[in-house]
This record gives C-alpha cells, sequence and structure tokens, in this order.
C-alpha cells in the first residue's frame, strides 16, 4: 500500500482592466489532500488540520477491490526547495495595465496574476519535500475586428512583466494592424495543402498537442519519424518545479530527438508498465496523478525567418492563437492572424479559419525549423505549462 500526504497553500492576487473596469481580487487556501494506492486508487481532500480519519478513510477505500496498483521505483525527493523571488506591489500593478491600456488603446482586457504558492509532500516510500514558487503572468487582449492577444509570465514578480512592456506592445501592434487590413481567404483555396510557416504561438501549440501523444498513461497514436525537430521538457521554468506532485524528482528529459519519439511522459504508474524510470511528470494532487509536460523547449534549427520565407513558393505565416486542439487525430490549430506569402514574398495578411496537420505524419510533414525562439506559457487542466519553440515550416492544410 502506498500513501502520500501533500499540504498545498496559495495566495493569489489578480488584478484586471476590462475595458472601463479596473478590478483586484486576493484570496488564499490551504488544502491537504491524501491519495492512497492499494488495489485501487483513493483520493481525500480536506481544508481542516487533522489528516489521521482521512488517511485511516482513503486506505479503507483503497483496499476494496480492484485490479491493484503497481508503482515504478523513483529518486524521490527529500528537502527544502525554492525558485527565485521577485516583488509584488498592486498600484504598480495597476499603473502597468493602464500605461498598456494607454499606449495600445480600444478596448483592452488585460488579466495579471501573481500567484505565491507552498507545496509539501509526504510518501510512504520516503519522498519529504517542500518548496516555495512565485509566478506572475499576463493575459493581455485587444479587441480590433478580431482579437489581438498574447501571454506571457515567469518565475517571479512583477519585474517579469515589467521587462516585456515594450515586446508586448510590439507585438501587439503589429498583430492589430495586420486584422485592420486583413482579407478573407479566396474560397477556392479553403481545404487545399499549402508550406504554413508556423510563428510564435502557433508553433508552440502545435509542439504542444504534439507532446500530448507522448503521454504513457493514454498513448493512443504511432507518430511516424521525420524531421529533424528535437524536443525537451524541462522542469525549471513557468510550468515547472523541483518535484512532481507524486514527490519525484523532477529532471529533464529529451522526448524527440532528431524527428524521432525517445521518451515518453510518465507517472509512477505508467512508468511500472512500461519498464522506464519515472522522470517527475506525474501532475494532479486531487485525482489520479496525470502524465504531463511541464516546459517545452525546441531547439533551433538552422533557417532564419526571413530563409523561411524566401522558400515559401505560396504559402502562409500563421501567428497568434485562438486555440489548439486534436480532432480526430487531426492537429486543428486555429491562428489570429495569418500572411499569405506568394514566391517568397509576403503579400497580405489574411482571415484564416483553421490549420489541419495529421498527428501521425505531423514530424514527417515539417520541413524547416527557424532559429528565433518565442515563449508561449498558459494553463490546461489547472497546470501551469510553457513552451518555446522557433519558427516551424510545414506541410498542411488551410481552410
Amino acid at each position: 500500500m502506498h500513501v502520500q500526504m501533500t499540504n498545498v497553500k496559495t495566495h493569489v492576487v489578480e488584478i484586471a482592466i476590462r475595458g472601463n473596469s479596473v478590478e483586484c481580487n486576493k484570496n488564499s487556501g490551504n488544502f491537504k489532500a491524501v491519495r492512497v494506492a492499494d488495489r485501487r486508487w483513493a483520493i481525500l481532500s480536506t481544508d481542516e488540520d487533522n489528516l489521521d480519519d482521512l488517511v485511516d478513510r482513503a486506505k479503507m477505500l483503497a483496499s476494496k477491490e480492484g485490479e491493484g496498483i503497481q508503482l515504478a521505483d523513483a529518486e524521490l525527493a527529500i528537502g527544502d526547495f525554492k525558485f527565485k523571488e521577485g516583488y509584488f506591489d498592486e498600484e504598480s500593478a495597476i499603473e502597468l495595465l493602464m500605461d498598456l491600456k494607454r499606449e495600445l488603446g480600444g478596448f483592452i482586457e488585460a488579466i495579471l496574476t501573481y500567484e505565491k504558492t507552498f507545496r509539501e509532500i509526504r510518501t510512504s516510500d520516503g519522498a519529504d519535500a517542500r518548496e516555495e514558487k512565485e509566478t506572475t503572468d499576463l493575459n493581455l487582449s485587444v479587441l480590433e475586428r478580431g482579437v489581438a492577444s498574447i501571454h506571457v509570465g515567469g518565475i517571479g514578480g512583477l519585474e517579469i512583466i515589467e521587462d516585456k512592456f515594450e515586446f508586448l506592445i510590439d507585438e501587439l501592434r503589429g498583430r492589430i494592424n495586420g486584422l485592420k487590413k486583413a482579407k478573407y481567404l479566396n474560397p477556392l483555396m479553403r481545404g487545399s495543402k499549402f508550406d504554413v510557416i508556423l510563428s510564435k504561438e502557433t508553433a508552440c501549440a502545435f509542439v504542444h498537442e504534439i507532446v500530448h501523444k507522448l503521454e504513457a498513461d493514454i498513448l493512443s497514436t504511432e507518430i511516424e519519424e521525420g524531421y529533424g525537430i528535437t524536443v525537451y521538457d524541462n522542469p525549471m521554468g513557468f510550468g515547472g518545479y523541483h518535484f512532481d506532485d507524486e514527490g519525484v524528482l523532477a529532471k529533464e528529459k529529451c522526448l524527440i530527438d532528431d524527428g524521432k519519439i525517445i521518451t515518453y511522459l510518465h507517472t509512477r504508474e505508467s512508468a511500472f508498465k512500461f519498464g522506464e524510470e519515472p522522470l517527475g511528470n506525474g501532475r494532479g494532487i486531487f485525482t489520479i496523478p496525470k502524465a504531463f509536460q511541464t516546459n517545452l523547449f525546441v531547439e533551433r534549427g538552422d533557417w532564419s525567418f526571413d530563409e523561411m520565407v524566401e522558400e515559401t513558393r505560396e504559402g502562409f505565416i500563421a501567428e497568434g492563437l485562438i486555440k489548439a486542439e486534436i480532432q480526430n487525430e487531426i492537429v486543428t490549430i486555429y491562428p489570429e492572424i495569418c500572411w499569405y506569402v506568394k514566391n517568397g514574398e509576403m503579400i497580405c495578411p489574411a482571415i484564416v479559419n483553421c490549420i489541419r496537420i495529421p498527428v501521425r505524419e505531423a514530424l514527417k510533414r515539417i520541413k524547416a525549423v527557424g532559429k528565433e525562439h518565442f515563449e508561449r506559457i498558459g494553463y490546461e487542466k489547472g497546470f501551469a505549462i510553457s513552451e518555446t519553440s522557433p519558427p516551424i515550416a510545414i506541410e498542411a492544410t488551410v481552410s
């Protein structure tokens, strides 16, 4: 029988500007969870201090009928861990958002979130670790014909966003100007294959969706070997930690090496089934552990962005992200804005509904990987995550 006890304390400050409204909200929480693996999983949580009754009940529930849970041995975390500290001041945060509003004009929605988290995990097989982490992120959107948006952040305080002020202005102004001039895609082009340069958020989203297929607890599709792209999962970043939610020390791992998948993301349970070592990707405290990414990092390629454009006979540059998902084993990316490229020249901005790439052939369809890195951060299933990727040129269906 495996027993895990987790204690999480959080303090969150959210400051938002929505049109003519300024909002500041705070909340703090202290939650405890017990997770037991025996014949089956049992997970219970509470905001009370005494866990004895909760542990006894979880043990009883886990010992009932079930196939039996087996966990791989792992290098477990012991001791105290802490990320770098930053500073946060509410008035400075409000003024920063007001400065962005004045610079960008129009209707904006800016949501700045500062979160301080303390996490403690103890397990019956030896994990005994504590971690402190501060993150600050800004989700910024501007309404102009369509929506131009960007999400930035990192480990630390308000200085993370202050350092990106000019970058935010430049990025959003460029997208706003593109949206103002954008033409709708010629209906005769819809459903045709083109060379597409996935840039910035769209490149990050493509890599993110492919890595979903490397989660060992839900493997479903074999991805064919392809172009020489290399992808790492690195726990030291916005979406990371020193140890995962099973108490396993988190380590960097190469998932895709030169276009070939070599490693999967594991929980301790999936690692046992595969006969592999868990390296710290078990996420989730109030559920069965989920194999999930932390911070994905794509190695730079050999192509400059200009070279990628020059080599495009006819195609598109996709930038900004409405959403991305896998539908019927197809990676589907909905970009905010595209640029039509003809004979190596950017002709005009275009409004494209979606870009579609079959999962199985995704790596084979890559034609070039660029040099200029871009980081996208976000949250999925409640987990902080990030991806850093250069532009990726790929054959895709455009609709």
